[in-house]
């Protein structure tokens, strides 16, 4: 289980199905079960505070449930009163409104507009990763989050803060059906670009090996998947992945392949 701050009243959970189970509840039955839903979400505050220093005196406010692959769930739970939690959203469009204009700028935009072929083209694509960058918060944006695992995974303190930090995410594998998709999803990693990660072609798949490892935090590791599901990728634990791709699949890119897909765009 990894949790990480949002902001003082705002909380994620990463958690595995294994886990929700062995805390004693379903995972299917709480999509429908909503008091089970709610012991389930006072379980996760109640074993957050252990890790995390956040407000819950107002008591669980709003939270979204959302499934990820192999049997993941993640949940964002807010004890904030809903107008104040509608004013925060709206100075982080602020944030993102302001970092905005200042990446894209009218002169910017006419530049491209003067443009032809396919000059315009790769002037166009950078501004649309710019811009995905922008509403990622890559740019300009700052979300204080403080990321910490339960069990025997180590808690990151807010006095590291001034230090790297490195998830202790574990590698994951990440499967595409569509080629044009995969190159698409690395075209908008910046410098995340960089991470590890091996490409191998099986069963008319591609699938993609990452190491987080230099990822500065595991809330940043998460954000990188669930990025690549919105692509149509299927995020996956490695077990013995590598060897079997090595056994039965094609090796096509090793150690840089995020970094080689990214510039095919």
């Amino acid at each position: 289980m990894f949790f990480w701050k949002i902001d003082d009243e705002t909380i994620r959970c990463l958690i595995h199905k294994k886990e929700i189970d062995s805390m004693g509840f379903d995972l299917q039955t709480l999509s429908t079960d909503s008091k089970q839903m709610e012991e389930f979400l006072n379980a996760i505050v109640k074993s957050s505070q252990n890790y995390i220093d956040w407000h819950t005196e107002n008591g669980i406010q709003n939270y979204i449930a959302r499934s990820l692959p192999a049997d993941q769930l993640l949940v964002t739970i807010s004890c904030t009163f809903p107008d104040v939690a509608i004013d925060r959203d709206l100075d982080q469009i602020k944030k993102m409104t302001s970092a905005l204009n200042k990446k894209i700028t009218d002169e910017r935009l006419a530049e491209v507009y003067a443009l032809s072929g396919e000059e315009k083209e790769k002037a166009f694509e950078e501004i649309s990763r710019d811009l995905q960058e922008v509403c990622m918060g890559k740019v300009d944006v700052e979300e204080q989050e403080t990321t910490t695992g339960g069990g025997a995974d180590a808690a990151v303190s807010d006095k590291d803060a001034g230090e790297k930090r490195g998830a202790d995410f574990p590698p994951r594998k990440l499967v595409f059906g569509d080629f044009s998709r995969l190159v698409q999803f690395c075209s908008l990693l910046g410098e995340r670009a960089h991470l590890y990660s091996t490409l191998y072609k099986a069963d008319e798949e591609y699938v993609l090996l990452v190491d987080f490892s230099q990822c500065e935090s595991d809330a940043q590791a998460v954000a990188f998947m669930i990025t690549a599901e919105e692509y149509g990728g299927k995020a996956g634990e490695l077990g013995f992945e590598e060897a079997y791709l090595e056994e039965h699949g094609r090796r096509m890119i090793d150690g840089n392949a995020i970094e080689v897909l990214s510039a095919m765009s």
